[in-house]
């Protein structure tokens, strides 16, 4: 049977990785989102908003929005917070600028279920590889951690009530002529995308409980308390085949931190066994951490 073994993520293949899905969040948004005019949540919602009430460019406004958002960041969240969002936020603007300039809309019918699938499909693929790797998309995350921190919201709370107010906005804007479905279309994108970032950062749901069998333990468990700040419990365990002594470490991440903890064991050990289950029913203290606090 082959061992693999894990190794230390690299700063280009990491790089690649957050380009290719903001690309893709970008691909996803411009050729099925922006057709459709649906103001889902996010400052790309705040720019089909703005160019449909004022004609201006979609990627201006998110540029701007983003520039905006990241002073914001730096003045209430610190510079740690500034520098992890800048790449995200210039280059999801940047892209979009590219695609506005020389890529036509895609010929299709005017059909609100493509829209929404495929739209929503693409958006959470290309979150999905940018938290799995290390990056942000900027923009309405800064008001999220925000929020967060300094009104002490549950991070669920804070995002319902940023992309709710967005989504709200863009209902009541064109009520006239849609009602209320494409608010509800556009829940449905954020469900969608949601779903598949799951999937792609570490399965189908946010929380996981993360075994480790390895040999080295204590380096392991510093590691995990010095960056990501979780609880680990050691259990003895012995190879049924081999009867060789180890441990087994057990710890409950979110998704954005299987990132850290592959390059954890790529530092640490290597050729420690891991796997990750779903952690459904968390009893007990148990906290969302933001990276940057």
């Amino acid at each position: 049977m082959m061992r693999t073994t894990l190794r230390k993520m690299t700063y280009p293949r990491r790089y690649f990785f957050i380009t290719l899905g903001i690309f893709l969040m970008v691909a996803g948004f411009y050729y099925f989102i922006m057709p459709a005019a649906l103001v889902i949540g996010g400052v790309s919602g705040v720019g089909v908003l703005f160019s449909e009430l004022f004609g201006v460019r979609v990627s201006l406004v998110v540029f701007i929005l983003n520039i905006l958002l990241l002073g914001l960041g730096w003045v209430f969240l610190g510079f740690k917070s500034f520098y992890r969002s800048i790449y995200g936020s210039l280059m999801f603007p940047l892209f979009l600028f590219l695609l506005e300039t020389f890529s036509p809309f895609l010929e299709m019918p005017h059909d609100f279920l493509i829209y929404v699938t495929f739209g929503g499909f693409l958006l959470g693929i290309g979150f999905g590889l940018v938290i799995k790797y290390g990056g942000t998309s900027g923009g309405t995350d800064i008001p999220i951690k925000i929020l967060h921190r300094r009104l002490k919201l549950p991070l669920s709370v804070s995002l319902y009530l940023v992309d709710g107010a967005i989504i709200l906005a863009g209902v009541i804007a064109f009520y006239t002529d849609r009602g209320v479905s494409s608010g509800l279309y556009a829940v449905l994108v954020m469900v969608i995308s949601g779903k598949f970032a799951d999937i792609v950062v570490v399965g189908s749901n946010t929380l996981k409980a993360v075994h480790i069998i390895t040999d080295k333990p204590e380096a392991i468990k510093t590691l995990i308390y010095d960056s990501i700040h979780r609880g680990v419990s050691l259990v003895p365990a012995e190879g049924g085949y081999s009867g060789a002594k180890k441990t087994l470490l057990i710890s409950i991440i979110t998704r954005d931190e299987y990132y850290q903890i592959r390059n954890i064991l790529a530092e640490a050990d290597p050729e420690a066994f891991v796997f990750a289950s779903p952690a459904t029913e968390i009893q007990g203290d148990f906290t969302h951490h933001w990276e940057d606090e």
